[in-house]
């Protein structure tokens, strides 16, 4: 069921709660630490600065967006829609405005992807950004205004996420402005994500294990979870790689500076399996 009133994203040191009478559906509550939601609350004011009346909205996404954030390891990863694309200046003076250096983040970094509202609004596959900045003390620097430079599987899966949800820092519910992706045309971008983390087991670590988990349970339930929540779920959806899921996820909960290596012939095999299990071979 649809509905037009988003949740929004708590205020500094309040949970953000969801009144949806016409949905009649359950209220949801997110906690925010106070850093962060201080830091969002100052991410929207420079994106109104910056971008005035041309800005519809900013959602989170992520782990943010699906209740699995954590301190130390997660980054912030948001969306940012607009009315027209802004001309190349004005999107470098955005990227220019939210640089680490200009505005620390606390995170382990800023992941933010800004789409005109037309880029987004029928449900597409492609990457189709204006911008894609990344900044903070764990991300190697990128401001990008160019879609076809790279990989594009993350930004559909980034829109998905969002539309699932359905939560907003400002603007309207992003069922208003993101279209669904079809299950059938979002799987192979999915199946693409996790052989780009065969491809490169070393420099992605226990996020490889992690978002092959996170992939599989969206392909077993059509439905996005936090990666710990979905490695947990793999535990017994995938007992033969136990083991190598308890060691991701103690990782993961070390933070990304203390993040421990894993068995790259292990990573590979569950990856392996993971896309036997999403191709349905």
């Amino acid at each position: 069921m649809n509905c037009s009133t988003p949740r929004h994203v708590a205020s500094p040191g309040k949970a953000a709660t969801k009144d949806c009478r016409v949905c009649d559906r359950e209220r949801v509550a997110i906690q925010t630490p106070p850093a962060e939601a201080a830091y969002l609350t100052s991410v929207v004011h420079r994106l109104h600065t910056v971008l005035g009346d041309v800005l519809i909205a900013v959602y989170p996404t992520g782990s943010l967006a699906l209740d699995g954030y954590v301190p130390g390891r997660s980054d912030l990863d948001l969306i940012v829609v607009v009315e027209t694309p802004p001309p190349a200046p004005v999107l470098h003076a955005v990227a220019a405005r939210l640089d680490h250096a200009e505005l620390p983040c606390p995170a382990t970094g800023l992941e933010l992807v800004l789409y005109s509202r037309q880029a987004v609004n029928d449900g597409g596959i492609e990457a189709a950004y204006a911008l894609d900045l990344n900044t903070g003390r764990y991300l190697p620097p990128k401001v990008s205004l160019d879609p076809a430079g790279g990989p594009g599987f993350w930004y559909p899966i980034d829109r998905s996420i969002t539309y699932q949800s359905d939560l907003a820092l400002t603007g309207p519910s992003p069922r208003t402005l993101l279209g669904p992706a079809r299950f059938e045309a979002l799987l192979p971008v999915v199946v693409e994500s996790v052989r780009a983390h065969a491809a490169a087991i070393v420099e992605h670590g226990d996020n490889a294990v992690l978002n092959g988990c996170r992939a599989m349970r969206f392909g077993a339930e059509r439905r996005w979870y936090a990666k710990p929540a979905a490695a947990r779920w793999a535990l017994d959806a995938a007992p033969a790689f136990r083991g190598l899921i308890e060691s991701a996820l103690a990782s993961h909960a070390a933070g990304r500076s203390t993040r421990r290596p894993l068995p790259a012939a292990e990573v590979t095999a569950f990856l392996e399996y993971v896309l036997h299990r999403l191709l349905g071979t």
